[in-house]
């Protein structure tokens, strides 16, 4: 192939490569005026709205009705609009700054050299604009290819996994449980507790009369008795009460009632309405001395 060729071939291509770029932008053209006469037409129907209350309300009023302007399609831009035509100016500003700096340094360049100096072209606004456009839908394009790639190999492994679920199972629940029934049972010695118990025990009744005989034979006179009733008759009265959290054994001696806990831990003294403990000081009953 000839230089001529090779020329004619690149051109060829370069300008297919613009008509794709201008039916591109055109099409986004024709999207955005479309959302603009959208946008515009809800505008228009607003302020119409608006004008017809505050007409309504200056009649009322008696003062004079000043109407909403409202501009010509061509001059009405949305918030939205406003931000990305500065945006787009900025951008292309900074654009232009960037290639004049390349320029003047090519141009030095080549000047040193003597070599002719070719300066990179400089687009309108409107054509960086088209330019942007393009790129973003470029770029948008190879996002959703990206995601799309993701997800045929998603879908592709999730096949693989269920047909391999179905028709190769990784685990036999019955050949487990035979396997493991087949094991001979292991074989414990039985548990034996070398140490004696050594909670207290629950007393008898003759035990806790005779407990109780030495309580009162401490402490008769402060019981109110006017001498030792230990000697004398002390009545069972056949009845278990709970007292601090303790089961006792109810007595009666000398008209006065008493509980003698059946672990022998304590002996209380019942009088107004409430238990006071009691206790002894000797061992002449219980100990035999």
């Amino acid at each position: 192939m000839s230089k001529e060729d090779k020329i004619a071939k690149k051109e060829a291509k370069q300008e297919k490569k613009n008509a794709k770029a201008q039916a591109v932008a055109a099409k986004a053209k024709a999207k955005a005026d479309k959302q603009h006469a959208k946008n515009y037409q809800k505008f228009v129907n607003d302020t119409e709205k608006k004008n017809q209350k505050l007409q309504a309300k200056a009649a009322k009023d008696g003062k004079d009705f000043t109407p909403i302007a409202i501009p010509a399609i061509e001059d009405y831009q949305t918030k939205s609009e406003i931000k990305a035509e500065k945006a787009a100016h900025v951008a292309y500003t900074k654009y232009i700054k960037k290639i004049e700096k390349k320029n003047a340094k090519a141009e030095k360049k080549c000047a040193k050299k003597g070599k002719p100096f070719v300066p990179i072209a400089v687009p309108t606004e409107e054509e960086f604009v088209n330019t942007a456009v393009i790129n973003n839908n470029k770029a948008g394009k190879i996002v959703l290819m990206i995601i799309l790639i993701l997800l045929i190999w998603f879908l592709i492994y999730f096949m693989i996994m269920f047909i391999s679920y179905q028709y190769n199972p990784m685990h036999n629940g019955d050949e487990t449980t035979t396997a493991s029934t087949e094991k001979a049972p292991a074989d414990f010695e039985t548990y034996s507790n070398p140490h004696e118990i050594t909670t207290t025990p629950d007393y008898s009744i003759a035990d806790a009369k005779l407990y109780l005989k030495q309580v009162l034979n401490d402490n008769w006179a402060d019981l109110g008795y006017s001498s030792d009733p230990s000697s004398t008759a002390i009545s069972y009265n056949n009845r278990i009460e709970n007292v601090n959290g303790a089961d006792c054994y109810m007595f009666t001696c000398g008209g006065k009632t008493f509980a003698v806990s059946v672990k022998l831990s304590a002996a209380y003294y019942y009088h107004g309405g409430e238990f006071t403990p009691i206790t002894f000081n000797n061992t002449n009953y219980l100990f035999g001395e």
